[in-house]
């Protein structure tokens, strides 16, 4: 069958008009090409690329497991295509100045401000106050774009041990969504609609999980989706936790403890994810890591002696829609 005659799924294009539509997000460069070859390959076999980059990551986690692949069948060459991506980024991943994947972490509030901000937004290159990488830092909103949630293939391949629920990665935007349902039939994909997109969002935070906006060089080096990630599951956080690499960066806020409110429970090392609080003899110790403001041990801590404030606006900003869109409009005019 030629390609003109395969259909995609809902939408009606071919096979054909996806692979334009895909093509026209990368510019015709040798980076461009090279970002578009990864692109297409971490999109189409999304399961195998986060089966091999977990592999990897098992050499720097304390506690390694062995992934289970849940995909489907995938040729020897497109095995091949996969692992080459994956150390690519693995290379790439350890500094500010070559990392093309990477996370804005986001409070609650700003993250529903995705699904919620109705019109159009279109930011090639977002202060580095805000994210602080060097590539893959456009925001492209288009408020009349479908949503879409997939299930998390970091805790997929952790088979009985993953965290539930599954379905918490959230797509955003074209070509991406289709051709990934193109692609991913059976991976636990749904388009779904803003008031879905905030129930997951409110409901991942209440399981202590962070609220991240990602951007990739493979994706046309801009923002394609909102996660919501444990560190007993994300093989980014295992980057950033363990391979010192320099995924996320912060909310833009920062916890701020009461001394006098603390009882020493420990509940919020427990639930944080980047491991900032340690249990040291009975009493809570900030560690030597920069909290990366998610809220989740705010709201989890059971005395409220935890508040959030904000982070050094001059090296930290949050990615708050409705302060940055008309901040940056106005710089545009």
């Amino acid at each position: 069958m030629s390609q003109e005659n395969v259909k995609c799924p809902e939408k009606g294009q071919t096979e054909k008009e996806l692979l334009r539509r895909f093509a026209r997000e990368f510019p015709r460069t040798q980076d461009g090409y090279a970002n578009r070859m990864h692109g297409y390959y971490y999109l189409k076999h999304l399961r195998l690329y986060i089966y091999h980059m977990k592999k990897k990551m098992n050499r720097y986690a304390p506690n390694p497991e062995e992934p289970v692949y849940v995909g489907g069948e995938a040729s020897e060459w497109d095995e091949e295509a996969v692992k080459m991506a994956v150390d690519h980024s693995n290379i790439m991943a350890s500094g500010l100045d070559t990392n093309g994947y990477h996370a804005k972490v986001l409070i609650p509030k700003d993250a529903k401000k995705f699904y919620t901000i109705g019109q159009d937004v279109d930011m090639p290159d977002l202060p580095k106050t805000i994210l602080p990488f060097e590539r893959a830092r456009r925001l492209v909103i288009n408020s009349k774009e479908e949503f879409a949630v997939t299930n998390c293939h970091c805790r997929e391949v952790r088979g009985d041990k993953a965290c539930k629920p599954l379905d918490t990665c959230m797509m955003y935007g074209e070509p991406w969504i289709s051709f990934f349902e193109y692609h991913n039939p059976d991976a636990g994909f749904r388009r779904i609609t803003k008031e879905e997109a905030i129930r997951i969002i409110d409901e991942s935070h209440e399981l202590g999980r962070v609220q991240s906006a990602f951007f990739k060089d493979a994706c046309g080096d801009r923002f394609y989706g909102i996660c919501n990630c444990c560190k007993c599951c994300c093989v980014a956080l295992m980057a950033h936790n363990y391979a010192k690499a320099p995924l996320f960066s912060s909310s833009g806020y920062m916890r701020k403890v009461d001394r006098e409110k603390c009882q020493n429970c420990g509940n919020c090392a427990e639930v944080c994810s980047f491991y900032v609080p340690q249990m040291e003899d009975g009493k809570m110790t900030e560690g030597d890591r920069k909290c990366m403001g998610c809220t989740a041990c705010v709201d989890k801590c059971r005395y409220g002696a935890l508040s959030l404030v904000r982070d050094d606006p001059t090296v930290s900003e949050p990615l708050d829609l409705e302060a940055v869109v008309p901040v940056y409009n106005k710089l545009e005019k």
